[in-house]
């Protein structure tokens, strides 16, 4: 598996930064992507052959029951957020399900307030959980792997970081505290940003950059696939960057490749664990001082990967540099 990883990171390169106001995204391409065939969470909703509930009429916090109603396998994404039934949840994993099959799923709570139905089963809400709050539940369920083997997240953790992202986006706690409703908040904003961004050609992944900081690398492992789902990674980014969108007052350096390349080269040597994951394929557990990532290996390829700049002080990192918006955009291809 780590030749397959670093097999893998070697074969990306770099593409154009697209930039809005204190967010830059850099394409990560690939000539090759993995060869299999798969649907994702969204499609198979749509297609109306899969169905997500509680695991009984009690239910229970940390797990759902998916059945896959299909004769295809199902990509589930680490973050993808699940809204209906007795509270909202987030998937703790990445997940390829088997075809005609039923799968008990970890996931976390993000709706601490509820716990009465609004509806039997669960559908997308078209979105994954803000990365750093997916960062932030990676490490915890790093923590439950080495502990005990579970894919379970600190529970507690998560709401307490919930309502603090509530506090740092000026926006007044919900109800039911549920991260939804902060989404509904800043939807008008997530749209400003999100005009600014779009998938190129020949692209598995990204790069995002926070304030002049590396904060995260997505990859999927399929072009059409990655088109797909584009937006929904994004957005994941955009609801950090809005805490900060604000402060524009100074300059910062230009962005280097090397700080890409850098981190990429990071990845593929941090210490790696690998075991089998909820449904089909490898689960895949990455750490180093500097980052903290997971993903999915099925068959040799690698299916999905996210990778997150580790904290270091303040959110950020150790050398914030807030951006501001320049009079002229750079447009520099990156290799």
């Amino acid at each position: 598996m780590e030749n397959n990883l670093a097999t893998f990171l070697a074969d990306i390169s770099v593409g154009p930064e697209q930039f809005y106001k204190n967010m830059a995204v850099f394409p990560l391409l690939a000539d090759q992507s993995a060869n299999l065939e798969f649907i994702t969470l969204d499609e198979a909703l749509a297609q109306r052959n899969l169905v997500i509930t509680e695991i009984d009429e009690t239910g229970q916090v940390p797990e759902l029951k998916v059945v896959n109603n299909s004769s295809q396998k199902i990509l589930l994404l680490d973050g993808e957020e699940l809204v209906g039934a007795k509270q909202n949840r987030v998937l703790n994993v990445t997940i390829l399900l088997a075809p005609n099959s039923e799968t008990l799923i970890p996931v976390s709570c993000i709706e601490q307030g509820r716990w009465s139905y609004k509806s039997r089963e669960f559908s997308s809400a078209n979105r994954t959980m803000s990365a750093d709050l997916r960062k932030k539940k990676t490490q915890s369920v790093h923590n439950r792997v080495r502990e005990s083997g579970s894919f379970a997240s600190d529970q507690g953790e998560i709401w307490e970081e919930i309502s603090l992202k509530f506090e740092r986006s000026h926006v007044p706690p919900s109800p039911t505290g549920a991260l939804s409703d902060l989404f509904e908040a800043k939807k008008d904003t997530n749209k400003d940003y999100l005009k600014n961004f779009s998938p190129v050609d020949k692209q598995l992944g990204l790069a995002v950059f926070i304030d002049g900081n590396i904060a995260g690398v997505e990859f999927l492992g399929q072009h059409d696939k990655f088109q797909l789902l584009y937006h929904k990674l994004v957005t994941s980014y955009v609801m950090d960057a809005l805490e900060t969108a604000d402060d524009i007052s100074k300059e910062y350096p230009p962005l280097s490749p090397n700080s890409i390349t850098e981190f990429l080269a990071g990845a593929a040597g941090a210490n790696m664990d690998k075991r089998k994951s909820v449904s089909l394929g490898w689960d895949i557990r990455l750490e180093s001082e500097t980052m903290v990532g997971a993903g999915l290996e099925f068959e040799q390829d690698i299916l999905q990967l996210s990778l997150f700049k580790k904290e270091n002080g303040r959110r950020t990192g150790n050398n914030e540099r807030p951006m501001r918006r320049a009079s002229g955009r750079r447009n520099s291809i990156l290799r």
